[in-house]
C-alpha cells in the first residue's frame, strides 16, 4: 500500500522524536492515502516553518495492521472526537503525560478539518454538548490518515528507495531518494 507524507524537507529516516506533540491522534508519523492532502500539508508546513514543500511516497506493508492499533469509523463520532480532545488537551494535568497519550502502535481514521481546534476548545470548556460537538466536527471527505506511534510500526515502512516530489518555482519535481 502506498501512502504519502507532506513535509518541508526530504526525510532521510523517520524519527518519532521529531514528531509534533498534541496532534489529533497523538505524537506520531502521519501519512495519508491522498496525494492532494499530502500536498496541502507540505505547502502549509513550508509556509509555517520554511524549507521546501515536499511530498514523500512510502510503501507501507499491510502487516502493520496486525499490531495493536485503533481504527476509527469513516464518519465523525463521539469516540473519535474524545480521542482527538485527549491528544490535543493542554491542561496542567497533562503537562507531564507522555506523548502519545495512548498505547497504540498505529491509529487510522478521518482527518479533522482546521476548525476542530475551536470545537475541541469549546467542548473541553463544556461550552457545547456532545451532540453539538459532533455536529460541528468536520472531516476532510473520503480522506484517511494513518499515524504511526512506535518503532515497531515504523518497521513496516520501506524507507529504502522512496519517491518524493518538491515544489520549486510553482512546479512539482519528482525524484527518487535512497533512504536507509
Amino acid at each position: 500500500m502506498f501512502f504519502y507524507h507532506g513535509t518541508n524537507a526530504v526525510i532521510g529516516a523517520i524519527d518519532l522524536e521529531k514528531c509534533r506533540n498534541r496532534t489529533d491522534f497523538g505524537k506520531g508519523f502521519y501519512l495519508t492515502d491522498k496525494i492532494g492532502t499530502a500536498q496541502a500539508w507540505a505547502i502549509r508546513k513550508a509556509e509555517l516553518f520554511g524549507g521546501t514543500a515536499t511530498i514523500i511516497q512510502y510503501e507501507v506493508n499491510g502487516g502493520v495492521f496486525g499490531l495493536y492499533g485503533k481504527r476509527f469509523a469513516i464518519v465523525p463520532e463521539l469516540e473519535w472526537l474524545k480521542f482527538i480532545c485527549d491528544n490535543r488537551r493542554r491542561i496542567a494535568a497533562n503537562a507531564t503525560k507522555r506523548e502519545p497519550r495512548h498505547d497504540f502502535n498505529w491509529v487510522s481514521g478521518l482527518i479533522a478539518d482546521d476548525k476542530i481546534v475551536d470545537v475541541v476548545d469549546e467542548y473541553l470548556n463544556d461550552e457545547i454538548s456532545d451532540a453539538a460537538a459532533i455536529r460541528r466536527s468536520r472531516a476532510l471527505p473520503t480522506t484517511f490518515q494513518l499515524s504511526l506511534h512506535t518503532q515497531a510500526s515504523i518497521k513496516y515502512i520501506d524507507e529504502g528507495y522512496v519517491l518524493y516530489k518538491q515544489l520549486r518555482n510553482g512546479l512539482w519535481t519528482q525524484k527518487w531518494f535512497k533512504g536507509r
